[in-house]
C-alpha cells in the first residue's frame, strides 16, 4: 500500500489545527490589547468605582480617597498576656503610603492574564490598592504603642532589712510581664492597611516570665540568705582587717537571679562604705607632690601613692567568702567568713614628675608691706593670704586674685575694717585685703610677668610705694596677671611679724628694675567740718600724678623693654567732726511781742417786753 496519501492527510490535519490555533490566539491577543488601558467594568478601589476608566482617569478618581486614607489614623487593638489596649498609628509618620499611580497602572493593565480578561467579561469587583511600606518607619511608629503595653517581668529576690539591730530577710516575689513583638506587629499592620472596614488591626502581646519562680525564691531564704548573715564578716586588705557584724553589711547583700540561678550578690560601693565606717584608716589617701620652700629655695616634695578598696573587688571577695556558708544554720558551722581584698593603688592628683616639669627652682620676686595696728584688718589679710598661699600658676595660665580669694563675707571669717568708698574711709567686710593685693602686684612687677588688670587706690597711702600699688573690690576691681615666663609660678603668701610678705618662685626669665618720676599736678587738700552723726575724721593727703616705669631685660641678654604705669591720686581733704570754729554764729532774732488781748464779745440784746 502506498503510504504517501496517509501522510498527506496527517499534514493537512496539522495545518488545519495550527490555523485554528492562530485564529484563536490572534483573537485572544486582539481582545487583550483592546481591553488594556482601562479598568474592567464594575471595578472599585477604596470603595470608588473606576470601571471603564482609563489610567489617567483612575489616578484622578483615587487621589482624594487616598488623601483621606493617609490622614485617617490606623486603629490598633493590642491584646494578649492580660493586655487589652486600644491605640492608633499616624500612617504618614509610620511609613505607610498608598501608591496611586501604581494602583492605576495595575487595574488598567493589558488583559494577558486570563483572570484579568475574565474580570473584563464578568466585572472587576473591589481591588486592593498598591501600598508602599517603609518598614523602619513603621517599626518606629509602633515603638510608643509597644512601650505603652510593655511591663518588664519582675525578678524575685531576697533582700535584708535591719530592725532594732537584727537582720531580717525580705522576700520580693517574682511577677510576669508582657511585651510586643514590634516586627510581628509591623507585619500585621502592613497586611491589613488600608483598613477600609474600620476594624482595628490586632497586635498580639506576649507574656514575659521571670527567670526563677516563687518557690525557688522562698527556698533561697534558708539555703542562701540566712547563712550569709549568720555571723560576723571579716574584711582584710592592705595589712588591716575589720570585723563587720551582720547589721553593718547585710544591707549591701541580696539574693538575685544570675544567668537564671539565684545567687548571693553584693553592692561593692556599700560594702566599701561599711568598711571605712568601721575603720577609716583601711584606705590611705594619696599625697600630692608639693613645693616646699626652705631658706628661700623651693624644692619638690615627692608624691605618695594611696590605696583604696575597689568596689568590684570587695563585692567579689565577700560573696566568695560567704558562699561556703550556704546551708549553714549557725556561725559556728560556717567554714569561712573572711574576705581578702587586694587594695588598688590610688594615684595622687599632682605627680612628682608633673611638678618637676614646671621648673620652679628659684625665687623670682618677693615683696613685703607693713601692717597697721588694726586687728580686724590683719585678720582679713591673714584669711586672704592663706587662700593665695601655695597657688601654682601654670605656664600661660592667668591668675585672678578675686577668683582665688573669693568673696569677703562674715561667713568666711572676714571682719569689718576701713575701705575706701566714694573717696572716704568707711567700714566694710574684707577691709585690708587691698594691702595683700598691693604686695602681690609688686611681685608681678618685679618678676616681669604680664600684668593684665590692676587699679591703684583713689588716693595715696604712704605705706605703699607710689604708683606701684593695687586696690581690690569683689564687685568691680580685680588684680590679674598672666604667667608668660614659660615655667610654673609658685606663690607663697602670709604674715610674718608685722608684715605681709608675698614671694614668687619659678625660673627667672627677666631682670627688672623700677624708675619713678617726680610728682606732678600736685593739688592741696582742704579742711572740711562734718557735724553729722556718721562723721569719721580723716587725715589730709595731697593729690598728684606720678609715672613709674618698669624696665625689663631678658635673662642672658637682649633688648630692653620699658613699660610705663601712670597713676593719678586724688587729694584727700582733712575731715574734722564738729562745727567750724571760725564760722560766725548766726544772730538770734528777737522774740516777737505777745499779741494784744482780744476783748470779750458784747452780750446779746434782750427781746422787747
Amino acid at each position: 500500500m502506498d503510504p504517501r496519501p496517509q501522510r498527506h492527510r496527517r499534514t493537512r490535519a496539522w495545518l488545519v489545527a495550527a490555523g485554528v490555533g492562530v485564529v484563536v490566539a490572534g483573537g485572544y491577543a486582539t481582545a487583550a490589547l483592546a481591553l488594556g488601558g482601562t479598568a474592567p467594568r464594575g471595578t472599585t478601589v477604596l470603595g470608588t468605582d473606576v470601571g471603564g476608566r482609563d489610567r489617567a482617569a483612575v489616578r484622578d478618581a483615587l487621589t482624594a480617597p487616598a488623601a483621606d486614607l493617609a490622614a485617617a489614623p490606623v486603629p490598633l487593638r493590642v491584646s494578649g498576656a492580660g493586655a487589652d489596649v486600644a491605640a492608633s498609628l499616624d500612617p504618614a509618620a509610620s511609613g505607610l503610603r498608598l501608591d496611586v499611580p501604581a494602583t492605576a497602572e495595575r487595574v488598567t493593565a493589558a488583559a494577558w492574564d486570563p483572570r484579568v480578561l475574565w474580570d473584563h467579561v464578568v466585572g472587576g469587583g473591589e481591588q486592593r490598592p498598591v501600598v508602599d511600606v517603609d518598614r523602619a518607619a513603621l517599626r518606629a511608629g509602633l515603638g510608643p504603642v509597644a512601650a505603652g503595653v510593655r511591663t518588664p517581668a519582675v525578678e524575685g529576690a531576697v533582700t535584708f532589712r535591719v530592725e532594732g539591730g537584727a537582720v531580717r530577710p525580705v522576700v520580693e516575689q517574682p511577677a510576669k510581664g508582657r511585651d510586643v513583638d514590634v516586627d510581628a506587629a509591623a507585619d500585621a499592620v502592613a497586611q491589613r492597611w488600608p483598613v477600609e472596614d474600620g476594624t482595628p488591626v490586632t497586635v498580639a502581646a506576649q507574656g514575659l516570665s521571670p527567670s526563677v519562680d516563687a518557690a525557688e525564691v522562698e527556698a533561697a531564704v534558708a539555703s542562701v540568705a540566712a547563712p550569709a548573715v549568720a555571723g560576723d564578716l571579716v574584711v582584710a586588705g592592705g595589712g588591716r582587717e575589720v570585723a563587720l557584724p551582720p547589721p553593718a553589711f547585710a544591707g549591701a547583700l541580696a539574693v538575685r537571679p544570675v544567668e537564671g540561678e539565684l545567687q548571693l550578690v553584693a553592692d561593692g560601693a556599700a560594702l566599701r562604705t561599711a568598711v571605712l565606717a568601721a575603720d577609716p584608716a583601711f584606705e590611705v589617701a594619696p599625697q600630692d607632690a608639693r613645693i616646699a620652700v626652705r631658706d628661700g629655695v623651693p624644692s619638690v616634695v615627692p608624691a605618695v601613692d594611696g590605696s583604696e578598696v575597689p568596689p568590684q573587688a570587695v563585692a567579689g571577695a565577700v560573696t566568695t567568702a560567704l558562699a561556703p556558708a550556704q546551708g549553714a544554720t549557725t556561725p559556728a558551722t560556717a567554714p569561712t567568713r573572711r574576705a581578702e581584698v587586694a587594695l588598688a593603688v590610688r594615684p595622687p592628683a599632682v605627680t612628682t614628675q608633673s611638678l618637676q616639669d614646671l621648673g620652679i627652682v628659684e625665687r623670682i620676686s618677693t615683696f613685703s608691706t607693713t601692717l597697721t595696728s588694726d586687728a580686724d584688718r590683719t585678720n582679713n589679710i591673714r584669711i586672704a593670704a592663706a587662700a593665695v598661699d601655695g597657688t601654682i600658676v601654670a605656664p600661660g595660665a592667668e591668675f585672678s586674685l578675686n577668683d582665688t580669694v573669693g568673696e569677703r563675707t562674715p561667713g568666711r571669717g572676714y571682719h569689718k575694717a576701713p575701705v575706701i568708698s566714694g573717696g572716704k574711709l568707711v567700714d566694710g567686710y574684707g577691709g585690708g585685703v587691698s594691702q595683700l593685693s598691693t604686695t602681690l602686684f609688686n611681685n608681678v612687677f618685679f618678676a616681669g610677668l604680664d600684668e593684665l588688670e590692676h587699679k591703684p587706690h583713689s588716693f595715696y597711702i604712704s605705706r605703699y610705694p607710689e604708683g606701684r600699688e593695687a586696690t581690690i573690690d569683689w564687685r568691680s576691681i580685680d588684680n590679674r596677671f598672666r604667667n608668660d615666663s614659660g615655667h610654673g609660678v609658685y606663690i607663697e603668701a602670709g604674715i610674718v611679724g608685722n608684715q605681709v610678705t608675698v614671694s614668687f618662685y619659678g625660673t627667672r626669665f627677666r631682670e627688672v628694675r623700677a624708675e619713678k618720676g617726680p610728682r606732678t599736678n600736685v593739688t592741696s587738700p582742704k579742711t572740711v567740718y562734718d557735724t553729722s552723726s556718721s562723721c569719721s575724721s580723716q587725715a589730709p593727703h595731697s593729690g598728684f600724678r606720678v609715672r613709674v616705669t618698669r624696665v625689663m631685660t631678658p635673662v642672658g641678654g637682649g633688648a630692653e623693654v620699658r613699660e610705663n604705669f601712670d597713676t593719678t591720686y586724688n587729694r584727700v581733704d582733712r575731715v574734722v567732726c564738729g562745727p567750724d570754729p571760725a564760722a560766725r554764729p548766726k544772730p538770734v532774732p528777737a522774740p516777737a511781742p505777745p499779741p494784744a488781748p482780744v476783748p470779750p464779745p458784747a452780750p446779746a440784746a434782750a427781746p422787747a417786753g
